[in-house]
């Protein structure tokens, strides 16, 4: 009997779910397009280069929208069994609220799982070739990613210290560069050369029209090199110049660049509280059900109308509140942890309230 209510109330859930997706999908999508048309129509794009990007935006977007379509199916469901008197029913049947509850929960965490897969699998890669298609085919800006900085300085590892006029990730080139190399903290050598280029063959970097300075004992001894093969074995991709882009990167990319990043002793609060942003994104869908719970327990079924303006509405402040907390944690005004998880703990603690106040606790 328990596994057979379980089902019919689960039931329930998807129909709204998978209505609510596709609304709110196809409202942003509509939106995104009325919003870049100008733009593809003034540089002479094809319709194909257009609907490409649209549909590359679309898993970045499905991702956003999520918890919301979560809200309003556990809105639709959970109405649904007041309005036909199906939840008192069951409580005179003997169920808990916490035991005809549970069933929406479930489907929330199944909505969980699918967040995280297309969150980690197919956002990505597709959102990074939209912006390839928007910034690189359309506009023309080749560097849209930063690879190309001037004026850079970070430690290799090894007790090596470089600097460069001129950084060039994507070629693996650098220009009037110079290393510094330090054994037991004192400075021992320098290295001092017009390019360094990455050769990835001997996975080195070879200096060209390169000054050497080895400080020993008896002095300071100096030399000249057309080119020499150094000891520096870090790819250029591995020193994290490029411009870092939350939605184009999964965890497992977030955990190698926070790697690279302490490695050539730079900060990584960006990268951390991006991190902690993705681990705590798909529970929002749980929390959302819980909110819808408590309001349709403590409000009663108030029409499809209202059901869908307040999934909008909470949805729309969930995604703020979030986007506030992942800017205050990048900027170190809040800790990774509390920038990601604060709002969702604060959205939670709401809707546990609620569910107290209507007794369903």
């Amino acid at each position: 009997m328990r596994k057979t209510f379980f089902r019919y109330v689960s039931s329930l859930y998807w129909g709204p779910f998978v209505f609510g997706l596709g609304i709110f999908l196809a409202l942003i999508l509509f939106g995104t397009a009325f919003d870049k048309l100008a733009v593809f129509t003034g540089k002479d794009a094809g319709a194909g280069l257009f609907l490409s990007y649209i549909g590359l935006q679309a898993p970045y977007f499905a991702v956003r929208v999520m918890p919301m379509a979560t809200l309003l199916a556990s809105l639709f469901a959970l109405g649904g069994l007041m309005a036909r008197g199906e939840w008192k029913a069951g409580l005179a049947g003997g169920y808990r609220p916490a035991q005809m509850l549970a069933p929406l929960l479930a489907c929330a965490l199944g909505v969980s799982v699918l967040h995280l897969a297309a969150q980690e699998l197919l956002m990505p890669p597709a959102f990074m070739r939209s912006q390839e298609l928007y910034y690189e085919d359309l506009r023309g800006y080749d560097d849209w990613r930063r690879l190309v900085r001037e004026d850079v300085s970070f430690s290799v590892g090894g007790g090596v210290f470089l600097t460069a006029r001129l950084f060039d990730g994507a070629a693996g080139r650098m220009e009037k560069v110079s290393a510094d190399i330090y054994a037991a903290g004192e400075l021992s050598g320098e290295i001092s050369a017009e390019t360094a280029v990455w050769d990835p063959d001997r996975g080195r970097w070879v200096f060209h029209g390169a000054l050497m300075t080895e400080y020993l004992p008896s002095g300071p001894a100096v030399s000249r090199r057309e080119t020499h093969i150094s000891d520096i074995a870090l790819a250029p991709w591995d020193m994290v110049m490029d411009k870092l882009v939350p939605e184009g990167i999964s965890m497992r990319g977030l955990f190698l660049r926070i790697r690279r990043l302490r490695l050539i002793g730079a900060p990584s609060a960006e990268e951390e509280t991006v991190l902690w942003g993705k681990l705590a994104a798909p529970l929002a869908n749980p929390v959302m059900a819980l909110l819808g719970a408590a309001v349709v327990l403590l409000l009663g079924s108030q029409g499809r109308l209202f059901n869908l303006g307040l999934a909008i509405g909470s949805g729309f402040l969930l995604w703020a509140a979030m986007m506030f907390g992942q800017s205050a944690g990048q900027v170190e005004i809040l800790g990774p942890f509390t920038a990601a998880f604060g709002p969702l703990l604060f959205f939670l603690a709401l809707g546990l309230w609620g569910l107290r106040r209507a007794r369903a606790l």
